[in-house]
């Protein structure tokens, strides 16, 4: 063929002939691509730097509590394990500022959303496929950091009295931690639906949580705001939760139920402005 001349082939769309794997698998896939995606797996280094340094920061407490563990002779109080969670707030909100606006904000950008929905995805797939992705990547950091504690303080003569107390505090620590990355994960999976630029998302999760909760925290200290007030208080209501699983001391004299309540009350508020805003997507 000499230069210049152009070459026409037959590029037809055609019928998929290949096997159909159903929803399940698309789910699974959807959910397995949007962690690795956040972790910066399969991705340049630029995408992974970020999530090794926060992940760094949320595990750093609990290897120096193990290192205090090995030189402290049994007996000796240390933390307990709801009191390790305020070492790793910022971790959580600087995590969930970073992952919940890259599983949103870049489909919605891109317009890969639209190809999503051509396929056998419809809105409350993909929108569960995210939520489940968030918690997953949020539990590392509020799972994870908590076991190492736990298997240092059992190795070296800190843990529970009895195999009984130990699977109690297993439990604890799925539980404590699955309420954390469900509080703040949905929460700000739907404050980045609002956007589709992954700073203005940050930025709005990081405000949300901080500086609304340094407010209402002002009520109900000097100016003496009812008890209530905890539960809108969005930056102190699920430690209130994670320490009522503990069975441990609390800020609040509010009712157990009324605190678990008020925590689901804002997933559910959550899950509703994620199907509010997917409302129709696959009608496009």
């Amino acid at each position: 063929m000499q230069a210049g001349q152009a070459v026409i082939t037959d590029r037809r769309f055609q019928h998929y002939i290949g096997p159909r794997l159903g929803v399940l698998y698309a789910f699974t896939s959807l959910t397995l691509h949007s962690i690795a995606w956040v972790l910066g797996l399969k991705r340049s280094a630029r995408y992974k730097i970020i999530p090794i340094l926060v992940i760094a920061i949320a595990y750093l407490p609990s290897l120096v509590l193990v290192v205090i563990a090995v030189v402290a002779p049994p007996g000796t109080s240390l933390p307990g394990y709801a009191d390790f969670y305020p070492f790793i707030h910022a971790a959580i909100y600087l995590f969930v500022a970073f992952s919940a606006p890259e599983l949103i904000c870049p489909d919605r950008r891109h317009g890969t959303l639209r190809m999503y929905m051509t396929s056998n995805l419809n809105p409350a797939v993909y929108v569960a496929a995210k939520v489940i992705a968030v918690w997953a990547v949020l539990s590392i950091v509020t799972i994870g950091p908590v076991l190492i504690e736990f298997a240092g303080y059992s190795l070296f003569g800190h843990g529970a009295a009895n195999f009984t107390d130990s699977l109690k505090l297993v439990g604890q620590i799925f539980g404590g931690g699955l309420t954390l990355a469900a509080f703040f994960g949905t929460i700000a999976l739907a404050i980045s639906t609002l956007t589709d630029r992954n700073s203005f998302a940050a930025a709005g999760i990081i405000l949300t949580f901080v500086l609304t909760g340094a407010a209402l925290g002002i009520l109900q200290g000097p100016l003496t705001a009812p008890d209530w007030v905890e539960l809108v208080n969005v930056n102190t209501l699920p430690s209130e939760v994670v320490n009522r699983i503990y069975q441990a001391a609390t800020g609040t004299p509010l009712p157990t139920w009324q605190l678990a309540a008020a925590a689901a009350g804002w997933v559910m508020a959550g899950l509703g402005v994620l199907a509010f805003r997917y409302r129709g997507e696959g009608r496009q």
